[in-house]
């Protein structure tokens, strides 16, 4: 219910910058053709909240879901494209309104050039949201690539040169991500033949798909199995059906293994390997980040006490945040997600960098490295320069 009351609250909003920038746009029929796409966009979103999370559309029910995103899409990029020139024209126009009624100023006329472009940077608004929103839809309904990934680390023990590692992450099983989307990324790590797969957070959104979500996992055919990790997503959708979905798979003798601020051992070619998972911060009793580095820090305490100096250590967390405590209690290599990397970048430099220190890709403190990936899937398809990503990591001695 608050997700569709923000895109009301967007719609509205993209009415408002529409109105300013071009005044006749929204008149008679193409107001009515606004409303009802509006109306339109928002019932195909909230149906499955009315008839049940795994009701579907009785015609085309992906196609409709993937235009009503489209819609909810372009009011979206209207009002981030069309806020600052609604603000500049503003500004300019008040500015010349202080000029004229200055009595010390000189008589000037009105500055047609300026108004004429500012006019037409106005109304070219629509066309860029439109052209943006319907190449990032495109870009996120197409399906995830597999991206390969060479990790070198110094002193990495002969028996791991060439241990494969395949990565899931933000795959958001629900709206518009199904398990069938799930198990083609499983059966993509499967058919690189990776040693071990991981999973690392937000893995579902609707509850209702979460036994063909678990059954999707259990496709995984790696030699030490799949471990896991929870993030933001289980705790807020619904913590204990998922847990409980976690370990009665891992009760039949599953594949899959929930790890939470707690490791797990198995030996490689003679090497002893942990691979420690940390329980995602800012959900016990707080969301606040005031709390986040001391949750982070009991977490470490937590899940590194049963770490040895023979072993070579691994981390997953679904926060990249936690790279840092990763590093400092010797974990060669942290993987993490919860950014999907911005879903937006520009000759690779997300365009919202700014929201996490650790955005995408690679990032290294003294002989650790950390790799955050741009996600598997999304709860809103767009995307621009991130694609969606199952991530194959091989190991190499440096």
């Amino acid at each position: 219910m608050v997700r569709l009351l923000l895109f009301l609250g967007v719609n509205v909003a993209a009415w408002a910058v529409l109105r300013s920038l071009w005044p006749g746009l929204l008149r008679r029929w193409r107001l009515g053709v606004f409303v009802a796409g509006t109306v339109l966009s928002l019932t195909i979103l909230a149906f499955p909240m009315l008839a049940g999370h795994q009701a579907e559309l009785p015609v085309g029910n992906a196609l409709f879901r993937v235009l009503a995103a489209g819609w909810t899409l372009t009011a979206i990029m209207v009002v981030l494209f069309g806020t600052p020139v609604v603000l500049v024209r503003a500004w300019v126009e008040r500015r010349s309104v202080r000029r004229a009624a200055s009595p010390s100023a000189p008589a000037q006329g009105v500055n047609l050039s300026r108004r004429s472009l500012l006019t037409n940077v106005g109304r070219a608004v629509p066309v860029l949201a439109a052209t943006t929103s319907s190449a990032g839809l495109a870009s996120g309904v197409s399906g995830f690539t597999v991206r390969p990934v060479e990790v070198r680390l110094p002193g990495l023990p002969k028996a791991l040169d060439g241990f494969r590692i395949g990565q899931i992450t933000d795959v958001h099983v629900g709206t518009f991500i199904d398990t069938e989307y799930l198990h083609a990324a499983v059966q993509a790590m499967n058919d690189a033949q990776v040693d071990l797969q991981v999973m690392t957070g937000d893995l579902i959104d609707d509850l209702d798909q979460l036994d063909g979500t678990m059954a999707a996992l259990s496709a995984c055919k790696a030699r030490h199995g799949m471990l896991a990790v929870l993030g933001n997503h289980e705790h807020w959708r619904g913590l204990g059906p998922i847990r409980s979905a976690y370990a009665d798979l891992e009760a039949r003798g599953g594949p899959v293994r929930l790890l939470v601020d707690e490791s797990h051992g198995f030996e490689h070619e003679g090497q002893r390997v942990r691979v420690v998972g940390v329980d995602y911060p800012m959900s016990r009793g707080s969301r606040t980040h005031s709390v986040k580095t001391e949750l982070m820090k009991q977490s470490a305490e937590q899940s590194f006490r049963d770490a040895s100096a023979e072993e070579v250590l691994l981390c997953l967390s679904h926060h990249p945040d936690f790279f840092p405590h990763a590093a400092e209690r010797g974990a060669r290599l942290t993987l993490s997600g919860h950014t999907h990397g911005g879903q937006v970048a520009f000759l690779g430099v997300p365009a919202f960098w700014f929201a996490f220190k650790y955005m995408l890709g690679r990032y290294r403190h003294g002989d650790h490295q950390l790799y955050v990936s741009g996600g598997t899937g999304h709860w809103m398809p767009f995307r621009l320069g991130v694609p969606t990503e199952v991530t194959i990591l091989t190991l190499r001695a440096a």
